[in-house]
């Protein structure tokens, strides 16, 4: 692959990201991906559109993560009772989140990705069954024995 368009990406980058440094780790996991779809067997006929597609991605899909990281950590904030913010709510709410994340991915696929659309896109029941393609009744089960393993419920 070749790394001539290295400079060249990193500044368009930099200009899309306002920051160097996530620039650099968008470069760098586009030139990642690229080569393992290249080492995959996959045919790549445009490097450098390859390359800015795959950034591109990867920049939006950052954008995503971090969009839902704050949005639960504004959820997290608004169980508090008090709204001051401080420096041990903050970490607390850091804390929870990620005993969150690691629920999430101990959920099955179908769980975690309705649990998903529902309380972090927001999406209604129906909607969350039409994008599943799955019936309201089985995002209904799904949910409840997601929230199940979100309060540590375990069956006997």
């Amino acid at each position: 692959m070749p790394e001539r368009y290295y400079r060249e990406l990193l500044r368009y980058f930099t200009r899309k990201a306002g920051d160097g440094d996530t620039a650099a780790d968008v470069v760098q996991e586009a030139y990642t991906r690229v080569l393992i779809h290249q080492d995959a067997g996959g045919p790549v006929f445009e490097p450098r559109a390859l390359l800015y597609q795959t950034g591109r991605n990867v920049l939006a899909s950052q954008a995503v993560r971090r969009a839902a990281e704050q949005r639960m950590l504004d959820t997290l904030a608004l169980v508090s009772a008090d709204s001051a913010p401080s420096v041990e709510r903050h970490v607390s709410a850091r804390q929870q989140l990620a005993r969150l994340v690691a629920l999430l991915e101990d959920m099955p696929r179908k769980r975690r990705n309705a649990f998903i659309l529902v309380r972090i896109h927001g999406l209604s029941y129906a909607q969350t069954a039409a994008h599943m393609e799955i019936s309201e009744k089985a995002v209904e089960r799904h949910m409840t024995r997601a929230l199940l393993d979100c309060a540590g419920y375990e069956p006997r």
